[in-house]
């Protein structure tokens, strides 16, 4: 069962009332299948009032609520570890990939080289003392990038991959608030 705790936070200055509103139903759930429901704050109020009478309700926040419900499946754990195995030897390579590409269209080497020369003034084949630390300097930069190491302690900053995950599940959440009042 669907409650109005599970779809709104409800602030009253009676305890007693509160956890009353927060405990009344709405409707029932198919835990059975996958599915999206809108709830339009409107109905919620109606529900409230049903239950509770002379109550002054103000809603704050958006006209619609979007419940998702999934089926619980009971999914292998080896078989969710293999998949996480997987998708980490696909995105390692790929990453490579990209480094690698990018590198040979910009002639990395030639780069490496010129560098050298301007620094020690000499001609040099071997390159490593330049290399090593480029690539030490790339993964530095990735993690403090993606700010997973050098967290700053006084306010937690989302990485940048938390912001793009967050948008893409508002985007999710608006298509799907879209489709259900065309359909």
């Amino acid at each position: 069962m669907l409650k109005i705790k599970d779809v709104a936070s409800i602030f009253c200055n009676d305890e007693k009332i509160q956890d009353k509103i927060a405990n009344i139903d709405i409707e029932k759930t198919k835990e059975s299948i996958n599915q999206n429901k809108v709830i339009p704050v409107l109905k919620v109020i109606d529900i409230i009032h049903k239950n509770i009478k002379d109550i002054d309700i103000v809603a704050i926040g958006e006209p619609e609520i979007l419940v998702s419900s999934k089926k619980n499946k009971g999914q292998n754990k080896i078989f969710q570890i293999f998949k996480v195995i997987l998708v980490s030897i696909l995105l390692f390579f790929g990453a490579a990939l990209a480094i690698t590409n990018f590198h040979s269209d910009v002639n990395i080497e030639e780069t490496f080289k010129k560098m050298y020369f301007l620094i020690t003034g000499e001609k040099s084949k071997n390159l490593l003392i330049i290399q090593i630390p480029y690539s030490i300097g790339i993964g530095a930069g990735m993690t403090s990038f993606f700010n997973h190491i050098f967290a700053k302690k006084s306010e937690k900053e989302p990485s940048p991959l938390e912001v793009e995950m967050y948008l893409y599940d508002k985007d999710v959440d608006e298509y799907i608030l879209d489709s259900t009042k065309h359909n």
